[in-house]
């Protein structure tokens, strides 16, 4: 079979983040704290508890999607480094599986909430993951390993599933050992604005998308993420 070569595609991460927002009467500085600590709880390290003691969430609903956030990342790591494989293959578990250690490493901090003219404001303090960057080599020395093994024929009685499957493995072992000594970059600090409506709260999209762009550090970060809800 005639087998194309692997090549890495700089393209950035994406997430996709919807959430329910509901208001309180308790002091807004720490409320609003809370409530922007248990965004980042649920989307990244699955924290149902906090997200639905904040924001009154169907437990179903938060497990959901945390576990949606998680997949997400996988296929985006996939599309990251130009890697097909089936959504219900041993292989995609693996790397839904690094998502979601990836993720337990994030390293944040939010402050109380403050007042900034009519509005709220809460800085969340972010040290981005850099396990893209601190594998980055070791990435493209296999890349180019592969691909030699490619041209002597090495692969040429693979089907596509089993040439796909073995390239995914042999980089997932790369990212998984990149999570047990994670580095982080230098730590940048992102202000959202409580958006205030009646009884409710919530923040902007962009305003979580930025977070979201700060998690993870990556070469070209493109975000497609969807509108957040905000209800009673």
């Amino acid at each position: 079979m005639n087998l194309k070569n692997k090549r890495l595609l700089v393209v950035g991460l994406c997430l996709v983040m919807i959430f329910s927002l509901s208001g309180c009467g308790d002091k807004k500085e720490k409320t609003y704290q809370n409530y922007v600590k248990s965004l980042i709880a649920i989307n990244y390290l699955g924290a149902t508890e906090d997200y639905i003691n904040s924001t009154g969430a169907n437990k179903a609903d938060a497990e959901a999607l945390y576990n949606e956030n998680m997949e997400h990342l996988a296929n985006n790591i996939l599309a990251y480094y130009h890697v097909t494989i089936s959504d219900v293959s041993d292989a995609k578990k693996g790397y839904i599986e690094l998502a979601k250690s990836i993720y337990s490493k994030v390293n944040y901090k939010v402050s109380p909430a403050k007042k900034s003219g009519d509005s709220y404001t809460v800085d969340v303090t972010i040290y981005p993951i850099n396990i893209f960057t601190q594998t980055h080599d070791q990435v493209l020395a296999y890349v180019e390993k592969f691909n030699t093994e490619v041209a002597n024929g090495a692969y040429n009685d693979y089907t596509l599933e089993q040439y796909e499957s073995t390239f995914s493995d042999g980089l997932l072992t790369i990212l998984n050992d990149g999570c047990l000594n994670m580095t982080y970059a230098d730590p940048v600090v992102i202000t959202v604005t409580i958006i205030e409506e009646g009884d409710i709260y919530y923040i902007s999209d962009e305003d979580f998308l930025a977070i979201d762009a700060a998690m993870i550090s990556t070469a070209e970060p493109i975000s497609t993420a969807s509108p957040t809800d905000a209800v009673q």
